[in-house]
């Protein structure tokens, strides 16, 4: 059971979890009360959403260490799962049940909100996970835009659904811009930590031919480009936190700027000094504290609404 909770990758499921959890409890229902409005769709079709998003999420991990198992060899023999823990035939069929699972589950929201043409969205996601794998991350920056458009969709989701079945009132939503910045920070710091893991898995990716960016351009202008992305990242933040600052509202600015801008910072640093793999590989899980640290950061929303 441990080696299927670390092939889908649970801490990263937990986070997708998290996201709804948090747009649900500290954002939603607050918003609802304060000004008098009430979700298009219950309790349990928000479990269902989630789910169902957890579960494509789930599916795509599997199908990414299956398709991934000769640049593992290289960049990670001591972690690989496929084939020498689990068989690639059980991942296989893992990969087909979560993905059907989360596939039924859409489709089954999408029918419950009468919109089931709806649901392809969750079969685009679940197809761009798999070619992803399949062939995408090898190729140069659309493999790290996809993941990145994908990460940054999660938070915008709970959007979608209410366009469905709120088609004339859901861009007035109190929390639409809200998760509209949400999803463009999920996607910036989902970018950065892919360019970072392309530096990390340099060596394997040169060995089988792959055509990631810092093959194609350069370990320099590669940290070049994932130094600007960040600093995007600090200055969008950063315009935020001095409108919350000449409002007072100073329990969201210090959660933004001690859980996302510091570490940003941070980050800059070990990018700008990394060599080896495992300096990278320090880089990316910082990169991950970030984007966690500015999911957490959501509970301080329910301050400024209070």
């Amino acid at each position: 059971m441990n080696s299927y909770l670390k092939l889908v990758r649970w801490p990263n499921l937990l986070i997708v979890g998290l996201i709804f959890l948090l747009i649900k409890t500290q954002l939603v229902d607050v918003l609802s009360v304060a000004t008098n409005l009430e979700m298009c769709f219950d309790n349990w079709q928000w479990l269902m959403l989630a789910a169902a998003t957890v579960l494509i999420a789930a599916s795509g991990n599997v199908v990414n260490d299956i398709f991934d198992q000769e640049i593992d060899r290289f960049n990670k023999p001591e972690k690989r799962i496929v084939g020498p823990v689990i068989s690639e035939a059980k991942a296989w069929n893992l990969y087909y049940g979560l993905s059907s699972a989360g596939l039924l589950l859409g489709i089954w929201l999408c029918y419950q909100l009468e919109n089931t043409s709806a649901s392809l969205v969750f079969m685009l996601v679940t197809g761009g996970l798999y070619f992803y794998s399949y062939s995408y991350k090898r190729q140069f920056l659309i493999g790290n835009l996809v993941v990145a458009l994908l990460a940054g969709l999660v938070p915008v989701m709970p959007l979608y659904i209410s366009a469905l079945c709120q088609p004339s009132t859901w861009m007035s939503l109190p929390w639409t811009p809200i998760l509209v910045a949400f999803g463009v920070f999920s996607f910036l710091s989902t970018l950065v930590r892919e360019l970072i893991k392309d530096l990390q898995d340099l060596k394997g990716d040169q060995m089988l031919r792959c055509k990631t960016v810092p093959i194609v351009l350069g370990v320099v202008p590669s940290k070049i480009i994932i130094v600007a992305l960040i600093g995007v990242l600090i200055g969008a933040v950063g315009k935020l936190q001095l409108a919350w600052l000449q409002a007072e509202d100073y329990i969201i600015l210090a959660c933004f700027t001690l859980l996302v801008q510091l570490p940003l910072l941070l980050l800059i640093g070990l990018v700008l000094k990394a060599k080896t793999p495992e300096d990278f590989g320090k880089a990316s899980n910082l990169s991950k504290l970030v984007m966690l640290g500015g999911i957490l950061s959501m509970i301080a929303f329910r301050t400024v609404v209070q």
